[in-house]
């Protein structure tokens, strides 16, 4: 019996290990509002760079909350104009508000979203094709969307309304104040309306609220961070044993060293290492040379992910920021180091710095600090931009083409660092 793999790299994964004390706190927030039907008061955004398990973690408080008996709407922030169309055309699909005289199709149609039902189960909300303007939505009126919303669930035997909100960083501003003022008018007036609120976007999505809402103290912002030893063997062993497949110690031992903490490599370990196993039967094990390989393969697939990052950067500054930081390694480096290594100022980076942080490439860690978002990417770029030892290869992309050609800053001032006081 070929047994296919457990380990879906890319995808939602079914086993969300390491993430004990974010699930703690999520659980807490998620029995208050189902046990004492009461208002969940703060807004929980987690965000981290892409690979970490972010929209994971969110379809586990999906699952949490549907086993707690309460409605939860998924919205994928960017897909449709405007937070408050996402949120009806998903409480329309979900809760299927039957004929005009239901509450919830009352409101969407007041705002030209015309609520459509067909197939039992499946409903839709569409653009009205009525002329005549509409007003644009408020804070009110998004009160009563989630009052009405409570309404349909209830009348669908289920305890509360659980929102979530993906790649929140796409969201559109005027929805991002029209949902924070919302929820300070639920905070004082509708604390009996049980509703909670979870969001995930990427690092970019802690400025993008901050710049649209005057009141970001209603959201509470938790950095997502990479996995512990004890969470990639966890991740690793885990989906193996319930198929009876067992992972040899020394194997493991290798999949840890390799994957950093990045749960994007652990799972393409995983899956690599279970096809260089031959789909192995229950009973069968991995061993460290099914892993060998597995690695190889693996760092193929980084490699690849590693080239479509370089390629997103375009400019000077940026190529002389990220070089710089590769000298350093994957971080956490302070931003002060960087900028002495170039002789410039903190000021000075703040530019480049933010174009590479909304490409994905590096994130910030702390106070002062930033880092790569993932692990091993800064020997790639030092490989690349020729600030190694070894002869680099021929230019593949613009950033590395502009390294090779303006000696990038006299090769990072001749290969930093060198001791900055750290």
């Amino acid at each position: 019996m070929v047994q296919p793999s457990p380990y879906r790299p890319g995808e939602v994964t079914r086993h969300l290990a390491g993430r004990q004390g974010q699930l703690a706190e999520i659980e807490e927030r998620l029995d208050y509002l189902t046990q004492l039907q009461r208002l969940v008061p703060r807004i929980r955004i987690d965000y981290a760079p892409r690979g970490v398990g972010k929209t994971s973690l969110l379809r586990e408080i999906q699952r949490m909350a549907d086993s707690r008996g309460a409605t939860a709407l998924w919205v994928t922030a960017g897909e449709t104009p405007g937070l408050f169309a996402a949120l009806a055309t998903e409480a329309a699909r979900v809760l299927r508000p039957v004929g005009p005289r239901s509450r919830l199709a009352r409101l969407t149609d007041q705002f030209g979203l015309a609520v459509q039902v067909g197939v039992p189960g499946i409903a839709s909300v569409t653009a009205s094709t009525r002329a005549v303007a509409v007003p644009q939505p408020t804070a009110r009126d998004l009160q009563d969307l989630l009052s009405a919303t409570v309404e349909a669930a209830r009348d669908a035997g289920r305890r509360a309304v659980v929102l979530l909100i993906d790649e929140i960083q796409a969201a559109d501003p005027a929805g991002l104040r029209t949902l924070s003022y919302a929820w300070q008018h639920l905070q004082s007036e509708a604390q009996d309306l049980p509703v909670a609120f979870f969001g995930a976007g990427l690092p970019e999505s802690v400025g993008h609220i901050n710049r649209a809402v005057s009141n970001s103290e209603r959201f509470a912002y938790k950095r997502l961070l990479g996995l512990s030893e004890d969470a990639v063997a966890v991740a690793l062993a885990g989906p193996a044993r319930e198929l009876g497949v067992i992972w040899d110690d020394a194997a493991l031992t290798d999949a840890i060293d390799e994957a950093a903490g990045y749960p994007h490599t652990v799972q393409l370990l995983g899956d690599y290492a279970w096809r260089r196993a031959g789909r192995p039967d229950p009973g069968a094990r991995i061993t460290r040379e099914h892993l060998a390989a597995a690695i190889a393969d693996t760092r193929q697939d980084l490699d690849a992910l590693y080239e479509a990052r370089l390629a997103k950067i375009t400019g000077q500054q940026e190529v002389e920021l990220v070089g710089s930081l590769a000298m350093f390694g994957d971080g956490p480096i302070r931003r002060i180091d960087i900028a002495k290594t170039l002789g410039k100022t903190s000021n000075d980076l703040s530019l480049p710095r933010q174009k590479l942080i909304a490409a994905g490439i590096i994130a910030e860690s702390g106070y002062g600090q930033m880092e790569f978002t993932i692990p091993g990417f800064a020997a790639f770029v030092r490989h690349h931009y020729g600030l190694g030892e070894e002869e680099p290869p021929a230019p593949t992309t613009f950033a590395a083409q502009i390294a090779r050609e303006r000696g990038i800053t006299a090769r990072i001032k001749a290969n930093a660092p060198k001791d900055l006081s750290r």
